[in-house]
């Protein structure tokens, strides 16, 4: 009889010890309440489970440690941006984790930003580490192949990855069509790009476009320099509104005020209509344009119009 109440405290135990583990496991028994989580890249199932206890996610780092060696997932846990409810069971977030059901961070390159200025957003975003990212893109020579668009992309990516997803963008808008397109106007892709940098960076407006890679299409045909400002202000690494005298003798093959035909570069990733215009530029016979302040231009095919434009121009910023 004895015997047999020892096999029943013993099995009753267990059966508890069951019951609570399964009950831990399930419900957790926490307050409804939705916390973001940070899993950095590389992170180890011991470092990840103290995340979740540091952040009051989960109840136990062992049964976490349990659950996922039994279901063979030490390997297969992903970084990113989580949103965990705290009532969430073990298995909810470690299902979680294996599939990757993170926050993706909505990141706007705009047309016309250069590497450096990527890197900064990229950097201020938690994407990817400022320097890194730099220094792998200028490497590769990708000034002008990162595509401007929106992206949505994870914290703590491999700069490589975040590199690749944005040079990816530039090879699906770089269709055959454009490839033909170049053997009609005798072009390289890299020629078309270096200009569509500098239309990008010169042009506000998108009608304007076609016509400013016109006239520098015009002024290249003609052996004029192209005197863009925009090229100098990129080899500078400074932004203003006007150069001075001194500013347009700095020396460098990027000053196009010094030297002819087009700098050695892009001087930054233009967008899809920067690209298109001097595809199909609007070929006219103006050789010059000056701003008019409102992000519009004078446009005209002498030199004497040129100055007269711009003696307005500057009146006009002047008020």
């Amino acid at each position: 009889m004895a015997k047999k109440r020892k096999v029943i405290v013993i099995v009753s135990i267990i059966l508890l010890i069951i019951l609570i583990f399964t009950t831990l496991i399930i419900f957790q028994q926490k307050e409804d309440k939705v916390i973001e989580v940070l899993i950095p890249k590389g992170a180890s199932p011991h470092k990840i489970a103290r995340i979740l206890k540091n952040s009051d996610i989960i109840s136990s780092q062992g049964i976490f440690l349990f659950l996922i060696k039994i279901k063979n997932y030490s390997k297969k846990l992903q970084a990113g941006l989580y949103d965990f409810n705290k009532k969430d069971s073990f298995f909810t977030i470690i299902n979680k984790l294996k599939n990757g059901d993170s926050k993706n961070i909505k990141i706007i390159i705009p047309e016309g930003f250069n590497i450096k200025q990527i890197a900064k957003v990229l950097s201020e975003n938690n994407i990817c580490n400022e320097s890194k990212f730099i220094e792998l893109a200028t490497s590769q020579n990708l000034e002008g192949y990162l595509f401007p668009n929106t992206y949505f992309l994870l914290p703590q990516m491999d700069e490589q990855e975040v590199i690749k997803i944005m040079n990816d963008e530039f090879n699906k808008f770089w269709t055959k069509e454009k490839e033909e397109i170049l053997k009609q106007i005798n072009k390289s892709k890299k020629d078309i790009i270096i200009l569509a940098s500098i239309v990008e960076k010169e042009a506000v407006e998108d009608d304007e476009r076609p016509i400013i890679a016109g006239i520098f299409m015009n002024r290249l045909s003609k052996g004029m320099r192209l005197e863009s400002c925009a090229t100098i202000l990129y080899t500078m690494g400074i932004t203003k509104k006007r150069l001075t005298f001194e500013d347009l003798k700095f020396e460098s093959p990027y000053n196009t005020y010094k030297y002819k035909g087009l700098p050695p570069g892009p001087i930054c990733n233009p967008g899809a209509e920067a690209i298109d215009a001097v595809l199909n530029p609007v070929i006219t016979g103006n050789l010059y344009f000056v701003s008019k302040g409102n992000g519009t231009h004078f446009f005209s095919s002498t030199f004497e119009q040129h100055v007269k434009n711009k003696i307005v121009s500057k009146k006009k910023v002047k008020k």
